[in-house]
C-alpha cells in the first residue's frame, strides 16, 4: 500500500449561462430585520405616551420596560445576501497584502481615481397616511417641515450647496457628505422620483410577523420602484445601472451594467418604526437596508435586486449609514441589540455617529478607519492617506510620526501598526499533539486530501475520530472518494437547503456515542467498491454565508481490511497530507490578522457632529482583530472586530458604551465637563500616553472596554493644536521582535465559471514576500499574493506556487485543478397520443449525474428519460439535474398534449409542428439564493 502526496480541487468550468452552483446555497430572503443602530429609544417612549400606549406618569422602569418590549424586533444581525457574501469572500482574498509593511505618503492628485454612483430614491405613501396629510406636528419629529415635496429629498440627497434645515438653517447633504469622507473622490448623485400611493394601508406593508420582522416591506419597494420605472424612458432607467459590484460576469470589471439598478432609495410616508412608528406604531416600516432575489420590474427588463428605506422625516446620518451598508461596510455596533454596545459609539457613522448634531441626524461623523480602509481598497479614490509603521523597525528610541485630522485628505490621517497574530485556544486532540481541523468562517470551502494505494481484498472501512459544530443543513461536511461523497454512519443523504449529498451538519454533542466534553464519535464508511485501486480521499468542509460555528475537527483516520489496519493518520506529520483550507493543530488554533489604527479626530468638517455628544478631540488609537468578524460584544466582551481603546478608563457610572468612550480620545488637553443631570464625569485629566502593558478593558464594564496582548508598544501625543487639527505622535517598541518562524505557503482557491481565484495563505520567514505562479498553461504565470486564472479548456492543471522571502529562503506547493463541463440540463420529447416519452440530452458536470422530472401534473419521475401519460392540456415540464459535487441545472419546456395525433417536437427548436401546438422553450437563469443571517 502506498500513499501519494495530491491536492485535487474539483472546479466546474462555465460552458453555458444557465446553472446553479451549489456552495450551500440556502432558501430565498422574505423578510426583513431591523437596524437596530438607528433606534431613538426617547421618541419611541414620546410616541408610546402619545398613542396611549404608556401612562405619561408610568414609573421610569415601567416606561423602560416598555422601550425594550418595543424595539425587541431589531435585536439580532441583520441579513446580507449570498451573492453579497460570496463577492466579500473572494474580495477578502483578494485584497491580502504581502506582509511587508511600508509608509507611504499622501496620494498624488493624479493618482487618484474618482467614482460616480446615481441613486434612484423613490418616494411612496399610503392610502390612509397620504404624504400631504401625515398628521405631524412640530413636536414629533425635530426633521418637522410643513410639508415633504420631491424636492426636498433631491435637496437632502443630491444638493451640492446644502439643503434647508427645519428651522432654515443651513444643512449638510448626502453629496457634500460622501465627497467629504472620500477627499473629493467619490460623487454620490441621483434623482427623485413620487410620490406615488401604495395599493393597501400601511399595516399590509409595516405589520410584523411571527419574526417580528416588516412582513410586506418588500411588496412596498415593488410597488414604489415598478410605479418610479413606468413613468422613465429606457434610456433614462439604462443611466441606473452603470455598475456591477458583485462582478457577476467574473471579469474583473466592476464599472459595467449589470442588469439592475445600483441603489434604490425609498421613501415611505411614516416615522419609522426605529423612533416609534408615528401614529402607525408597530404597523410602520423600521429603517433597512436589503438584498432580495433579482426581481424583473414589471414593463421593463431592468432587475431590482437591492435597496435602502428610509422614513418620511429622514435625516442626513439615516441615509448615509443605510448606503454604507450598499457601498458594503457592516455595522459597528452590537447587531445584537444586548448590553451596552461596543466600544464604537459616535466615532464612526457605521455605529452611533450616524446621530450626531444639535438635530440629531443632521450632522453624522466620519467613518472608522475599517471602514474608510475598506472603501479604499473597494473604490480607490482619496479616502484615506494612510502611513504604515513595521513593528520590527521600531525600538525603545521611538518614532515620531506627523498626523493631520482625519477630515483632512491632503496628508496622512491614519497611522496603521500590524501586530503578530496570537494562537487561540482550542480542543485538545483525541489522541497526541496534533489534529485536523476545518478552521471556521463564512463562506469558506477548506479541503484536505491524501492519495492512497487500496488493496484488492475486502472489506475495507474507513474510520476517524470527530467532533463537530456546523450550522444545520445550511453548513456541511463530507468525506469523498475522487470527488464522491461517501454515506457514512452519521450522514445525511440530502437536506432542505442544499443540494449537497451525504453531509455531516448539526452537533455530535447531540450524539449518543459522543464522548468526553468536545462529543468525540467514530465516523465510519465503506470503501469495498474501490478497492484494488488508488483513490484520492478528501475531506471538506463549505459554509454559507452566516451564522455557523468552529466547524469539524478529525483525528486518527485509519484504514482497515477486515482487521487488519493499512493505513493510519493521526495528523502527527504533513507527509501525506496536502491542505486547501484545513490546518493541522495542537490545542491552540492559528490567529488572523490584528493592527493598531491611528486617527486624530477634532470636532472640524463632518466631525462637527461630535459636538453634540460632547465626545471630545484628539488622538483616538483603534484596535482592529480578525478573530472577530463582528462587534457583539454581548456574546464576546473586550474583543471586537473594530474599536476605540479608551484613553480615560475611568467609567462614568453605569451609562452604556456610546457615553463611556466620548472621552477615549488620548490628547495634552482636558476633557469637557459631561453630565447627565444625575452622573456627572469626575475624571477629566487628560491622558496623552498608551502603554500595551496598562488594562483597557474596563473591567467593571468589560462590553466597554478592549483586552489587549502586551508586547511592549507605547504611543504619546508629543504635539497638538488646540483645535487638534495636527499632532505629533511618538511610537516605541521595548519587547522582543517577534522570531519568524519556518517559511511555509498553502493554496485557496475560489471559482466562478472558468476563472479560479488564487490565495497564497503564507507564514512563516521574514514576512517580504515574493510570489512565482504557474497555472499548468503555457506562459500563464502570476507575481501577485492572490491572482486570478480563466482556463479556457476542461482539463486538469498543475498549478504551482513559489514563495520567497527576503532571506531568498524559498518554499514550493502545488495543486491540481481539475476543471470540469458545467452541468448542462437538456432534453427532447416525443408525444403519441397522451403519453410524451422524454428523451434525456444532459450533458457535463462530474461524476454520476441524478434527475428529478416534475411533470407539470403533479407527478415525478427520476430515471434518466422516462414517459409519462397526461389528460389533455398545456404543462410545463421540469428537469434538474444533479451531480456528485452538489452543482445543478436546470431546464423546463412547455408542452400541449391533445389526444389527437402524434408529433415529434425537440426543445431546442423553440416550435413544434403538428396539432400539439408550440413548444414554448423557457431557459431559467437560476439565481443564487438569499437567507437570513439569523433565525
Amino acid at each position: 500500500m502506498k500513499v501519494l502526496v495530491r491536492n485535487s480541487v474539483i472546479i466546474s468550468f462555465l460552458v453555458s449561462s444557465f446553472f446553479v452552483m451549489n456552495i450551500a446555497l440556502a432558501a430565498p430572503l422574505n423578510s426583513i430585520t431591523a437596524d437596530a443602530n438607528i433606534v431613538d429609544k426617547e421618541r419611541v417612549l414620546y410616541w408610546l405616551i402619545k398613542r396611549g400606549e404608556v401612562a405619561s406618569n408610568a414609573s421610569q422602569a415601567e416606561k423602560e420596560q416598555a422601550v425594550e418590549a418595543f424595539i425587541a424586533r431589531s435585536k439580532g444581525p441583520k441579513r446580507i445576501s449570498l451573492q453579497e457574501a460570496r463577492f466579500e469572500a473572494s474580495r477578502a482574498k483578494k485584497g491580502k497584502k504581502t506582509n511587508k509593511l511600508v509608509s507611504f505618503a499622501a496620494p498624488q492628485a493624479q493618482s487618484i481615481t474618482n467614482k460616480t454612483v446615481k441613486v434612484l430614491a423613490v418616494l411612496v405613501d399610503f392610502p390612509d397616511l397620504p404624504h400631504n396629510d401625515n398628521g405631524l406636528s412640530s413636536s414629533d419629529t425635530s426633521m418637522y417641515y410643513s410639508s415633504y415635496p420631491p424636492e426636498h429629498y433631491k435637496n437632502l440627497l443630491f444638493s451640492t450647496s446644502g439643503y434647508a434645515g427645519p428651522t432654515g438653517q443651513t444643512l449638510m447633504t448626502g453629496y457634500e457628505y460622501y465627497q467629504a469622507e472620500s477627499g473629493g473622490s467619490f460623487f454620490f448623485t441621483g434623482d427623485v422620483k413620487g410620490w406615488y400611493r401604495a395599493a393597501n394601508n400601511a399595516a399590509t406593508y409595516g405589520g410584523n410577523d411571527s419574526t417580528d420582522n416588516d412582513i410586506g416591506a418588500l411588496d412596498l419597494v415593488k410597488e414604489a420602484i415598478t410605479a418610479a420605472v413606468a413613468q422613465m424612458s429606457s434610456s433614462e432607467l439604462a443611466t441606473y445601472d452603470i455598475e456591477d459590484p458583485y462582478d457577476i460576469n467574473g471579469n474583473g470589471n466592476f464599472d459595467e451594467p449589470d442588469g439592475a439598478i445600483d441603489h434604490v432609495m425609498i421613501f415611505h410616508s411614516s416615522i419609522g418604526e426605529e423612533t416609534g412608528g408615528g401614529m402607525l406604531g408597530a404597523d410602520a416600516i423600521w429603517s433597512h437596508r436589503s438584498s432580495i432575489n433579482p426581481y424583473t420590474i414589471p414593463g421593463s427588463s431592468m432587475m431590482l435586486s437591492s435597496y435602502t428605506i428610509q422614513p418620511i422625516d429622514a435625516a442626513l446620518g439615516v441615509c448615509v449609514h443605510e448606503f454604507g451598508h450598499d457601498l458594503g461596510l457592516p455595522d459597528e455596533y452590537d447587531i445584537s441589540g444586548e448590553g451596552k454596545g461596543s466600544p464604537v459609539g459616535l466615532w464612526s457613522v457605521m455605529a452611533s455617529g450616524s446621530w450626531g448634531g444639535a438635530i440629531r441626524g443632521t450632522e453624522p461623523t466620519g467613518f472608522s478607519p475599517y471602514a474608510r480602509s475598506y472603501l479604499q481598497e473597494r473604490y480607490q479614490g482619496n479616502w484615506v492617506s494612510e502611513q504604515k509603521l513595521q513593528l520590527s523597525a521600531l525600538d525603545s528610541s521611538g518614532l515620531d510620526v506627523a498626523l493631520v485630522e482625519a477630515v483632512n485628505h491632503q496628508q496622512v490621517n491614519q497611522i496603521s501598526m500590524a501586530v503578530p497574530a496570537m494562537p487561540l485556544a482550542f480542543t485538545p486532540p483525541y489522541r497526541g499533539d496534533y489534529q485536523f481541523y476545518s478552521d471556521q468562517g463564512d463562506m469558506i470551502n477548506h479541503a484536505m486530501s491524501f492519495d492512497v494505494e487500496l488493496p484488492a481484498v475486502t472489506p475495507l472501512t474507513l474510520l476517524m475520530k470527530a467532533h463537530w459544530n456546523i450550522e444545520l443543513d445550511y453548513d456541511y461536511a463530507q468525506v469523498m472518494v475522487d470527488g464522491t461523497a461517501l454515506a457514512g454512519n452519521y450522514t445525511k443523504a440530502s437536506n432542505s437547503q442544499n443540494s449537497a449529498r451525504n453531509i455531516i451538519t448539526g452537533k455530535s454533542s447531540e450524539l449518543a456515542a459522543a464522548e468526553g466534553s468536545e462529543s468525540w464519535v467514530e465516523l465510519e464508511y465503506d470503501l469495498s467498491p474501490y478497492a484494488g485501486r488508488t483513490v484520492q480521499l478528501s475531506i471538506n468542509y463549505v459554509t454559507d454565508q452566516a451564522v455557523g460555528d468552529y466547524g469539524i475537527v478529525i483525528d486518527d483516520i485509519t484504514i482497515n481490511q477486515a482487521q487488519t489496519q493499512v493505513l493510519f493518520n493521526g495528523a502527527e506529520n504533513t507527509t501525506d497530507t496536502v491542505f486547501a483550507g484545513f490546518l493541522r493543530v495542537t490545542d491552540t488554533r492559528p490567529g488572523k490578522d490584528r493592527r493598531y489604527i491611528v486617527q486624530l479626530r477634532s470636532q472640524q468638517g463632518v466631525d462637527k457632529g461630535l459636538i453634540s455628544q460632547r465626545y471630545d478631540p484628539g488622538v483616538l488609537l483603534w484596535f482592529e482583530n480578525e478573530d472577530y468578524n463582528s462587534n457583539e460584544v454581548s456574546k464576546h466582551a473586550g474583543y471586537s472586530l473594530i474599536g476605540v481603546v479608551d484613553a480615560d478608563q475611568n467609567l462614568i457610572g453605569n451609562l452604556d458604551t456610546e457615553v463611556q468612550v466620548r472621552d477615549a480620545a488620548f490628547s495634552l488637553f482636558n476633557q469637557s465637563f459631561y453630565s447627565t443631570g444625575t452622573i456627572e464625569d469626575e475624571h477629566l485629566s487628560g491622558h496623552k500616553l498608551f502603554e500595551d502593558s496598562n488594562d483597557y478593558s474596563a473591567p467593571l464594564q468589560p462590553e466597554s472596554g478592549m483586552v489587549l496582548t502586551e508586547l511592549g508598544i507605547s504611543m504619546e501625543v508629543m504635539a497638538q493644536a488646540e483645535d487638534s487639527s495636527t499632532a505629533m505622535v511618538k511610537f516605541t517598541y521595548t519587547g522582543n521582535a517577534v522570531a519568524p518562524g519556518e517559511l511555509s505557503a498553502t493554496i485557496s482557491q475560489n471559482q466562478q465559471g472558468g476563472q479560479v481565484s488564487f490565495t497564497a495563505n503564507v507564514s512563516g520567514g521574514d514576512g517580504n514576500y515574493q510570489y512565482a505562479w504557474d497555472f499548468g498553461v503555457n506562459n500563464a504565470t502570476s507575481t501577485l499574493a492572490a491572482p486570478s486564472y480563466t482556463y479556457a479548456n476542461a482539463g486538469s492543471y498543475l498549478v504551482t506556487l513559489t514563495v520567497t522571502d527576503g532571506n531568498g529562503t524559498e518554499f514550493t506547493n502545488s495543486t491540481t485543478v481539475i476543471v470540469h463541463a458545467v452541468l448542462d440540463a437538456g432534453f427532447t420529447f416525443t408525444a403519441s397520443g397522451l403519453s410524451v416519452t422524454f428523451n434525456n440530452t444532459s450533458s457535463g458536470g462530474s461524476g454520476e449525474l441524478s434527475y428529478l422530472w416534475q411533470f407539470g401534473d403533479g407527478a415525478t419521475s427520476t430515471g434518466v428519460s422516462p414517459s409519462h401519460t397526461y389528460t389533455a392540456g398545456s404543462y410545463t415540464v421540469t428537469l434538474t439535474v444533479t451531480d456528485d459535487q452538489g452543482q445543478s441545472s436546470v431546464m423546463t419546456a412547455v408542452i400541449n398534449v391533445a389526444a389527437a395525433e402524434t408529433s415529434t417536437q425537440k426543445s431546442s427548436s423553440g416550435s413544434g409542428g403538428g396539432s400539439l401546438g408550440v413548444l414554448s422553450l423557457l431557459l431559467l437563469c437560476v439565481f443564487a439564493g438569499y437567507r437570513r443571517q439569523q433565525r
